[in-house]
């Protein structure tokens, strides 16, 4: 499977697609002060994972708060400040105009886009906020933030996107805490095993990838799931492991 899994320190540089064993999503860690971002040729989602960030881009003007995600078209340049925020920058190919949008924790968390799955007797209870879901103007996106209860499991039961999508996790908001991401297609030889802890990322080329979260503080981050065609973005499109469930509950 190669290298899959990622320290703070190593996202600050630019991961190309194939650094992280994929073929469309690139990832960077920005810790404002200021930073310029361009898209190019890729739509972006931004997302506030520490402080707040004043922004521009063209006549766009504002305050991305904690949790707060600024969807950027292709050929846009975006101007960030904020001297105690950290912005994780997602990126994937793009060839239609889109429009610029930021999308707000507290309006997601208000309306239908604010889901929960799972069940607290078997420790799988979760909240998924879809941020950038099927009804949103984007070609190739699904991403939203999920947060685990403490001591919790969270993409349960195990599931995979197949060919269809690619995937990278971003952990944030954990403090101290620490969670256990898993990776595999085959139980006996998995592709991963691994402690995540705050600013850790995985990316998820193919197979089933639950986790679990410590009882301290349990799991939170971000998913960016990327479509390998363009346009086609369905959030429940997935194959769960038949033996744990047969549907994300």
């Amino acid at each position: 499977m190669g290298k899959y899994h990622f320290l703070p320190e190593e996202t600050k540089s630019l991961l190309l697609p194939g650094d992280m064993n994929l073929v469309y999503t690139s990832v960077q860690r920005f810790d404002l002060g200021r930073a310029v971002i361009q898209s190019g040729r890729e739509e972006l989602c931004l997302v506030v994972i520490e402080g707040e960030a004043a922004y521009s881009c063209g006549d766009w003007r504002g305050t991305a708060a904690y949790m707060d995600m600024l969807y950027v078209p292709p050929g846009k340049t975006v101007s960030l400040s904020g001297e105690n925020a950290a912005v994780i920058r997602y990126g994937a190919p793009c060839g239609r105009a889109t429009a610029f949008a930021h999308i707000a924790f507290a309006d997601v968390d208000g309306d239908g886009r604010h889901k929960h799955y799972g069940d607290a007797t078997n420790g799988t209870k979760r909240d998924v906020w879809n941020y950038i879901d099927e009804s949103f103007d984007s070609s190739r996106f699904l991403v939203g933030i999920c947060s685990g209860a403490l001591g919790g499991w969270t993409a349960w039961p195990p599931h995979k996107h197949g060919q269809k999508r690619e995937e990278v996790y971003v952990y944030f908001g954990m403090k101290d805490g620490f969670g256990v991401q898993c990776v595999y297609e085959d139980m006996e030889n998995p592709g991963a095993v691994v402690m995540v802890k705050d600013g850790h990322l995985v990316a998820i080329p193919e197979g089933y990838h639950p986790n679990a979260g410590c009882p301290k503080t349990g799991l939170q981050y971000i998913y960016c799931m990327v479509s390998t065609t363009a346009e086609d973005r369905d959030f429940m499109d997935m194959t769960t492991q038949s033996i744990y469930g047969d549907k994300l509950e």
